[in-house]
């Protein structure tokens, strides 16, 4: 199932998520710093009383070398890592201790928060709850002791943002002459704005004969049923959705309106939270949605939902795929003769997002394009039809109506964007004027 259609969207409800990493080097990046070892421990660095032991620098040492691929033999690159690490820890220090001068703390509440989430983030990563568990079983801990391991770092991680917050980022300001300063300074940097085309396509779908569907339909029906009986949802889209997002228990993340297809929407902005729906017909398979929250629009925010799904796929076989293609050569040899394109498209486009429109796609940045759609559709000229293209969910015809050639990108057109390239331009040279400031008040002692 797709977002917002379009020619360069895959076939998939998911968002682009992190990357799964191994079990064991998460859960020891994570609980790493909670070892405290005795007095007898060689020591890297003092800030006024607080000690920065060798053991720590050496562990992190270890995990960037890694990062980095650092070669073992290159002496002096390991130097340099090393002590930007022991410096890194020191500048954590020397901010810390301005925050016990100037009173800042965080709650217990505060810190349980971000622990959760840092423990949400790292149970996603590992594939859901079977993964985290097995991670843990094999670094022999609870998920008590791994908060408990992780919530000094994350009280002084909240410590460090709240005095930098307070210090440097309230204090730092971006006016519209700064930009255009920056604008006209660095022009030659900048780039263009890519080659856009403005498109149009029918959607001719692969679509299942009945039988295939009625099959699918009855196996929505019989995990819908499975999840009822006590299955949960999360579990069941592990084991049986055939989106991507299966492997996160079927979470969606957050949407708004217009994000997904109509179909799919519709229902899932009808729900309760923690309601259940029956399973929903789109192009791409039944799907079973489960919303979990409902935000309401503000002045602010746009009304959205977070949901999870399971979605029995319906596959396309080979004679589908030619019942779509036959189709779409078809529509094409009727649109060649002269056929109005907008017409046909909101007749037999089977893209719901787009056929009310005529088929517009809008305004698409060449370089976002597939490589097979790239070489078709820049070799379109003004109002040329393409021959159809073969993508994931059928075949498309496409239009051109417009072309915007490569150009130099305009200040009003970035000028949000360099706002915040100039923003944290000053906020990085704010805050180390600030920093090398705070550190002459504290006491440094390096010994390693």
């Amino acid at each position: 199932m797709i977002r917002a259609a379009g020619p360069g969207r895959g076939a998939s409800l998911v968002r682009a998520g992190a990357a799964i990493v191994l079990a064991a080097a998460a859960l020891a990046l994570l609980a790493g710093s909670g070892e405290r070892v005795g007095a007898a421990e060689r020591i890297a660095a003092i800030v006024n009383k607080n000690v920065i032991l060798a053991s720590e620098v050496d562990e992190r040492f270890q995990q960037a070398a890694a990062r980095f691929s650092v070669d073992p033999r290159d002496s002096a690159s390991i130097a340099k890592l090393r002590r930007n690490i022991i410096d890194q820890l020191v500048e954590n220090q020397v901010v810390l201790a301005e925050a016990v001068r100037l009173g800042i703390t965080v709650s217990p509440q505060d810190v349980q928060a971000a622990v959760d989430r840092e423990i949400g983030g790292l149970r996603e990563r590992l594939g859901g709850d079977a993964g985290f568990s097995r991670a843990l079983e094999q670094e022999r801990m609870t998920e008590a002791d791994l908060r408990k391991r992780y919530e000094p770092d994350v009280r002084e991680q909240l410590l460090v943002s709240r005095v930098v917050s307070r210090e440097v980022q309230s204090k730092t300001t971006v006016t519209d002459a700064e930009i255009r300063a920056y604008f006209e300074s660095n022009r030659d940097s900048i780039g263009k704005r890519p080659e856009e085309l403005k498109l149009a396509h029918i959607l001719i779908a692969f679509e299942a004969d009945s039988a295939q569907a009625k099959r699918t339909r009855a196996r929505a029906d019989s995990i819908r049923a499975l999840i009822v009986k006590g299955r949960p949802f999360e579990e069941a889209a592990r084991q049986f959705s055939d989106d991507p997002s299966g492997q996160r228990g079927g979470d969606l993340g957050s949407f708004g309106h217009g994000d997904m297809v109509p179909e799919f929407e519709a229902v899932a902005f009808s729900l309760k939270p923690n309601e259940m729906s029956q399973p929903v017909r789109t192009r791409y398979g039944y799907h079973i949605i489960k919303v979990e929250s409902h935000q309401a629009k503000t002045d602010s925010t746009k009304e959205s939902v977070r949901a999870r799904h399971v979605m029995i796929g319906i596959r396309p076989t080979p004679p589908d795929e030619e019942r779509a293609r036959k189709r779409a050569l078809v529509y094409r040899d009727s649109l060649m003769r002269g056929a109005d394109f907008a017409a046909m498209a909101r007749r037999h486009s089977m893209d719901t997002a787009t056929k009310d429109s005529g088929g517009v796609l809008g305004d698409i940045s060449v370089a976002s394009l597939p490589d097979n759609l790239r070489e078709v559709l820049t070799g379109l000229s003004l109002n040329e039809i393409s021959v159809p293209v073969k993508r994931d969910a059928g075949y498309h015809v496409f239009k051109l109506l417009g072309r915007v050639a490569e150009e130099d990108f305009k200040f009003d057109d970035i000028k949000e964007d360099l706002r915040q390239v100039v923003l944290n331009k000053k906020l990085e040279e704010s805050y180390r004027r600030w920093y090398e400031r705070v550190k002459k008040t504290v006491t440094i002692e390096i010994k390693d």
